[in-house]
């Protein structure tokens, strides 16, 4: 009960020691975009969808720590089964000015051996909570264009610690100790970046008018796992990202609908 009181509470002072510190964040991150107020903005929406005769895993083979991860896990990265894919980022490519960001305080958990959330947006220069919700090692290890920004083991019981991420776009989270896990953090350094929903659809609102690049990323639902001849498996190979990018006017006032559709 001790140890369960000692780190709440450290979790707690935590999050205040970053509260303020993002506020001293947000003013240095704040310089290369500019807030305005949005007059006559429009709204960017859609949905997001594949082909619905995909065969693909649905559960993940854990084989290590099966005590605490279990045998299987599902697939974090599988569509709907009528087709629409949440999960998806999508934002306005080099917007400089517009609305204001939204407050939010951003964290990451290692739980069920998994990432927790599997993929987010998180504002460019904020911390990043990072726990450990197991009962067993972990360690995040946080990739950057194939080149590790940051690596730390965080042992059953241990504290949260703060991340702090410099670089913008896509940093993949992964853990040595149980390779299946695998996390995604998009840095943004302006408000226009939004998540498909449970349903595959997504909305950016208060854009302003002007021609734009909009862009999805999505990761792979298509895993294959390596076993050896005695039915270990040895590694986890995901499929290619999905990556589109597409131009697009945005008139005042007036919604803008784009659906995309990934192979």
């Amino acid at each position: 009960m001790i140890k369960k009181i000692y780190f709440t509470l450290c979790y707690f002072l935590l999050l205040c020691s970053c509260s303020k510190k993002q506020e001293e964040q947000e003013a240095v991150y704040s310089s290369g975009y500019n807030v305005i107020s949005v007059a006559n903005g429009s709204t960017i929406k859609g949905t997001v969808k594949t082909t619905r005769d995909q065969k693909y895993l649905l559960m993940i083979e854990t084989q290590k720590d099966q005590d605490v991860c279990g045998a299987s896990h599902p697939n974090p990265g599988i569509p709907n089964a009528d087709g629409t894919v949440p999960n998806c980022i999508i934002g306005i490519e080099k917007i400089s000015e517009g609305k204001d960001f939204a407050k939010k305080e951003y964290a990451l958990d290692q739980k069920g051996c998994d990432f927790l959330p599997h993929v987010q947006i998180v504002r460019s220069g904020l911390s990043i909570i990072v726990s450990n919700s197991d009962k067993v090692i972990h360690n995040y290890h946080i990739n950057y264009n194939g080149t590790t920004v940051l690596n730390e083991a965080q042992p059953e019981g241990a504290p949260p610690r703060e991340a702090v991420l410099k670089q913008n776009g896509l940093h993949v989270v992964t853990c040595d100790v149980h390779p299946w896990m695998r996390g995604y953090i998009w840095m943004a350094d302006h408000p226009y970046y939004t998540m498909s929903d449970i349903d595959g659809a997504f909305v950016l609102s208060d854009v302003p008018p002007g021609k734009y690049k909009l862009m999805l990323w999505r990761d792979n639902w298509d895993l294959n796992e390596v076993k050896n001849a005695g039915g270990i498996i040895e590694s986890y190979h995901w499929g290619k990202d999905f990556f589109k990018e597409q131009e697009i006017t945005v008139e005042a006032g007036k919604d803008v609908v784009i659906d995309f559709t990934l192979p």
